[in-house]
């Protein structure tokens, strides 16, 4: 059975990349950062920390 446990979605506008991250235990949360790295980053240090 399979569970959905996050949904990530990632935009950029002209001079900023933008991440936003749902989950059940941390809602709707945004990122924003000038490099699509930075942003992942972010993304996946949080994702770290809810799930471990």
């Amino acid at each position: 059975m399979q569970e959905l446990i996050c949904n990530i979605e990632f935009d950029k506008d002209e001079d900023q990349f933008i991440a936003k991250l749902r989950t059940e235990i941390g809602g709707l949360r945004e990122y924003t950062g000038n490099t699509f790295d930075e942003v992942l980053n972010d993304v996946m240090v949080e994702l770290e920390e809810e799930f471990s």
